[in-house]
């Protein structure tokens, strides 16, 4: 062994003696205190995240019974919480699309069908046919307290990820969704003259020289109408538009875009590098509580736990390298009982064309 790697493996495990012995007795004594003592960290816990879940597993053991995992088309869309013990399932909005599936923590599999959304708080409830379900233990009385453990359950035994709660809860302002496109004036609409990378417009197939005619039911005259109607949209909206491409009519429905990670392609890599892909429905909140739990935007919709396994709220974006959304309990609990009415009805823009999608109507 080198003088050098001699050097850092001293320098690692006095790294991992420091944090032994400030973490460990620390942690130790707040599972103790929370009845949660059996899974105290060890030394050889501290050195990797799947390690620090398992000392979380005892947390979660209920909690893990209330989630599902939810896929849109086959492909892992979000998760979501039993709030029905006979199929009712709420999740986040604007990650569902086509057709629906859930798998439950003991590995049945239902299809699923959308009741009701709320854009406002991004949240839809959907619906399996099941019974006798384990449904979410809400704590909805007092918010945790900043720097208190939060934990994420899933379906496995460990929980998909832990932190601390960040900052009190806060608004977080509406950004006006984008579709990532460069246009011009055309006659009869809006003329694409750059399609942007990996924007909704480039997912849903915009070429260049194609001339925008309508947006969600509302005629487009301009390059300048186009913007501003499309300002009243959030990221993560689904809109249908119609389409002149060489003499024929096309209709598609495109996933609106964040304006940041458009605009800024080496910010959009660097995140993805260090931290993966952020929610593409992330602002536009009353109030969340902000956490520093590392969450895919698949992981979103379930519920996020406090050392109790009581559910303190409902994890809705990850809008950060270390920064995530929950809507708390009070704000999710009264929407159940609407959405289950249908008073809120889910968007069908082929259908529904001059209905707004998910989101709350906010002009920019």
């Amino acid at each position: 062994m080198s003088h050098d790697q001699k050097n850092r493996s001293k320098k690692s495990i006095s790294v991992q003696s420091l944090l032994a012995f400030l973490i460990v007795p620390v942690f130790a004594g707040w599972l103790i205190s929370t009845g949660y003592a059996e899974d105290q960290l060890q030394p050889s816990q501290l050195t990797g995240g799947s390690q620090i879940r398992k000392a979380f597993r005892s947390v979660v053991s209920t909690p893990r019974s209330w989630t599902v995992r939810i896929r849109s088309n086959g492909k892992e869309a979000c998760l979501g919480a039993i709030v029905g013990a006979d199929g009712w399932i709420l999740t986040k909005a604007s990650q569902l699309e086509g057709h629906l599936t859930c798998e439950l923590s003991t590995s049945e599999r239902h299809e699923a069908e959308i009741v009701g959304v709320d854009g406002k708080l991004d949240l839809a409830l959907i619906k399996i046919d099941a019974k006798g379900l384990p449904t979410v233990k809400w704590q909805s009385a007092i918010d945790p307290r900043v720097g208190q453990w939060l934990v994420t359950p899933g379906l496995s035994m460990s929980p998909v990820s832990v932190g601390v709660l960040s900052v009190p809860r806060r608004a977080i302002k509406p950004e006006p969704g984008v579709l990532g496109v460069r246009i011009d004036d055309a006659k009869g609409g809006a003329l694409v003259k750059q399609v942007m990378r990996e924007s909704g417009a480039e997912e849903a197939g915009l070429q260049a020289g194609d001339v925008i005619l309508n947006v969600a039911g509302e005629d487009i005259e301009s390059a300048s109408a186009l913007s501003n109607f499309v300002q009243k949209f959030l990221p993560g909206d689904r809109v249908l538009l119609k389409v002149l491409r060489e003499k024929e009519e096309l209709t598609t429905v495109v996933v609106l875009t964040d304006p940041q990670m458009l605009i800024y392609d080496r910010l959009r890599e660097m995140q993805k590098k260090m931290g993966g892909d952020l929610s593409r429905r992330k602002t536009g909140f009353t109030e969340v509580l902000q956490h520093d739990t590392v969450l895919r935007p698949e992981d979103c919709g379930g519920v996020i736990v406090d050392l109790k396994g009581e559910a303190i709220g409902l994890n809705i974006a990850r809008a950060g390298r270390t920064k995530s959304f929950a809507i708390p309990a009070n704000h999710v609990i009264p929407m159940i009982e609407k959405l289950k009415l249908k008073q809120y009805a889910p968007y069908n823009p082929v259908k529904d064309a001059k209905e707004h999608t998910v989101s709350t109507n906010t002009s920019s």
